[in-house]
């Protein structure tokens, strides 16, 4: 029977998993708890799920009297506006070299209210899934170029992750909302894209454990939705310590 144990997992996803035999035999009453998380702020807020729209051609730049239609999709990566910008022009760029279009885009953002502005010589076509309008603030909906500039209906919505919850399969007593969790610790990273990520709770709260047999650990990051968490196979490293009630 163990009193206290120290366990440390590392790895270069936002799971990680370790196996134990002989297993580890801890006390009824042992609890756990996060001691240290490290890795770095590489969490996208684009990626699969919210990375496209289209811009559908007018007639007036239509050299072939087709329907010609620009498909945007960014690569999962971690965007501001101005590089969300720069990579849809790069797009539109190489369409119109393409077909001979003169679609022009751009977009900008209100610092007073964070409203997004665009300016968009075609049909913008936000009305698709995994489409991304929502993060810009902006209806799903067709905008046709009948003003000189759209302004987002909401202000831009850039940090999709609100709250990062550390999940451990063998740990018991947390609630989200009225369910029960597996979450042991919460936190969003303060730090620039980028950058180290150390979080080390001054004060550690233990949680009881659900086997007292332990053969198995699973440690995983998701978001505030319980979504699996990327972080472009960063390093992460999770110290966890387990010790009985009261010691």
């Amino acid at each position: 029977m163990y009193e206290s144990i120290t366990l440390s997992l590392t790895g270069n996803e936002t799971t990680l998993s370790s196996n134990y035999f002989p297993s580890l035999n801890v006390y009824e009453d042992s609890e756990i708890a996060l001691l240290c998380l490290q890795t770095f702020n590489s969490f996208p807020n684009i990626n699969s799920s919210n990375n496209k729209f289209a811009i559908q051609v007018i007639d007036e730049y239509n050299n072939n009297n087709n329907e010609n239609i620009c498909y945007i999709a960014l690569k999962t990566g971690c965007y501001e506006i101005v590089d969300i910008n720069r990579q849809i022009k790069k797009q539109i760029n190489f369409y119109n070299e393409e077909n001979g279009t003169k679609i022009t885009f751009d977009i900008s953002v209100d610092h007073n209210d964070f409203r997004s502005y665009i300016q968009c010589n075609g049909i913008i076509m936000f009305n698709m899934i995994n489409g991304i309008a929502p993060i810009l603030g902006f209806e799903k909906r067709d905008y046709p170029p009948e003003y000189v500039t759209h302004r987002s209906e909401k202000a831009v919505n850039l940090n999709t992750i609100n709250s990062i919850k550390v999940m451990c399969n063998i740990a018991q007593g947390s609630f989200n909302n009225h369910l029960q969790s597996h979450t042991i610790y919460e936190f969003f990273p303060s730090e620039k894209t980028g950058t180290k990520v150390v979080q080390s709770p001054p004060n550690l709260i233990y949680y009881k454990l659900n086997k007292i047999n332990i053969d198995s650990i699973t440690v995983q990051l998701v978001d505030q939705d319980f979504n699996q968490i990327e972080n472009f196979g960063e390093t992460l490293t999770v110290v966890l310590h387990i010790k009985r009630y009261g010691s």
